[in-house]
């Protein structure tokens, strides 16, 4: 068994794009998109998903200048946009990971068990009166109202790929979309998957949903209204939770950190695992902010290419679908890098291994892929293909086991100190 290979991800993206079933259940009205236009659906939907982050206009420029005609106008491009429905990237998107779920014969787990981290980010979007009235907004002075939204994301922290991605308003509960998630899959993994979760989410309400739903989890907890929980101080403890006539068993673990604070983490894995396994395994749930920060800092997801409500929501699902498509493309360089030997033989990290740069092959994707959809030639697409999979196998870094830069928490609050001159 092998990996999904990223050609063939971009291969079932193309065919699904290109089909007349999808422009028609994606399309708002029937009219549209049914005259011949320079950029019809299909350029619409390839270069949306190229993320553009430069000016509008300069990105249009540049993507009709590869396609070799002439190019529109933004106000053309972003009136035409508006009759595509955000649930075609949503689609596109499970595409890519039902490709990945039922072909890909080298998925990770932790001792059999699939994790997914779950976690909110607030997101700054243009601040427009419609975008407050939809996402909310908050209120820095009694007089700046700043439209904000609630983007929540289940991320498979082993094999960096994202499997629900929504963006919601932002004064939304993030306890309450979680129980919702748990919900959407609660026919997909049941007993062989770990929810990952930060402090923001235990409540009995949840955790009673999880187990309804044959879920495990694993959720850090600082204070809580679960008093049971609070009161348990020994390493490893079973305590029972009972809320208006039901009842809830639960395994308490006090992880004492290398920092030496002590980490509580609740949990409804009873067997199998040590505290110090929990502590590994909570530590992996930090992928799934690190995937934020790839999204905010590699792929300038607030630069949006819109200001309506369409726009938002297109902009932030083909963002997650080329995060993974990118997820798909560090997964095979990293095959090549193993398969090559690819090791550090220097004196001071020799025998560190060499792993796929996420950063630069998402770049090297948004700069190509778009170019191996929209070009006819065979030639120019054998040329485009061929520099995709160089890019694949070139972008690495040196993975440097126990590597760490610990904050300097009195640097960063201590105060200016203004020195007088000197006397003359």
């Amino acid at each position: 068994m092998s990996k999904v290979a990223f050609f063939s991800v971009c291969k079932v993206i193309s065919e699904k794009i290109s089909g007349i079933d999808f422009l028609e259940r994606f399309r708002k009205i029937p009219t549209a998109f049914t005259r011949c236009r320079k950029m019809p659906f299909c350029d619409i939907i390839y270069f949306m998903m190229s993320c553009a982050n430069r000016s509008l206009q300069t990105e249009l420029d540049e993507y009709f200048r590869n396609k070799g005609c002439d190019a529109v106008s933004r106000q053309a491009f972003s009136k035409a946009r508006e009759n595509i429905r955000h649930e075609a990237f949503i689609e596109l998107n499970d595409t890519v990971v039902r490709k990945f779920e039922t072909e890909d014969g080298e998925i990770e787990t932790y001792r059999g068990y699939r994790l997914f981290g779950v976690d909110g980010s607030i997101i700054d979007l243009p601040n427009t009166e419609g975008l407050r009235e939809r996402f909310g907004y908050s209120t820095g002075s009694p007089y700046v109202k700043l439209a904000k939204g609630l983007a929540m994301t289940a991320f498979d922290v082993l094999n960096k790929i994202t499997v629900f991605a929504e963006l919601y308003r932002y004064d939304d509960s993030e306890r309450s979309r979680m129980i919702d998630i748990s919900d959407g899959f609660k026919e997909l993994y049941q007993d062989k998957m770990i929810w990952l979760l930060d402090r923001g989410y235990p409540s009995f309400a949840l955790f009673s949903r999880f187990v309804g739903n044959s879920q495990n989890f694993v959720a850090r907890v600082s204070s809580t209204s679960l008093k049971e929980v609070n009161d348990a101080i020994e390493p490893d403890q079973i305590v029972t939770v009972t809320r208006n006539s039901s009842t809830l068993t639960l395994r308490v673990v006090n992880v004492l950190l290398n920092s030496g604070e002590t980490e509580k983490l609740v949990t409804n894995l009873f067997s199998d695992f040590t505290p110090d396994d929990f502590k590994e395994l909570y530590a992996m749930r930090w992928g799934v902010e690190t995937n934020y920060r790839f999204l905010k800092c590699r792929l300038l997801f607030e630069t949006f290419t819109g200001e309506s409500e369409t726009a938002i929501l297109q902009d932030f699902h083909s963002a997650i679908l080329l995060m993974n498509m990118a997820a798909i493309a560090e997964r095979e360089q990293d095959d090549v890098l193993r398969d090559n030997g690819a090791v550090c033989l220097g004196d001071k990290y020799g025998g560190c291994k060499y792993r796929a740069n996420r950063s630069k092959l998402i770049g090297a994707i948004k700069r190509d892929f778009v170019k191996l959809m929209i070009t006819k030639s065979k030639t120019s697409k054998i040329f485009t293909k061929y520099r995709i999979y160089k890019n694949i196998k070139r972008y690495a870094y040196l993975d440097i086991p126990g590597r760490a830069f610990p904050r300097n928490y009195a640097k960063k609050h201590a105060r200016r100190v203004s020195h007088p001159k000197s006397a003359i």
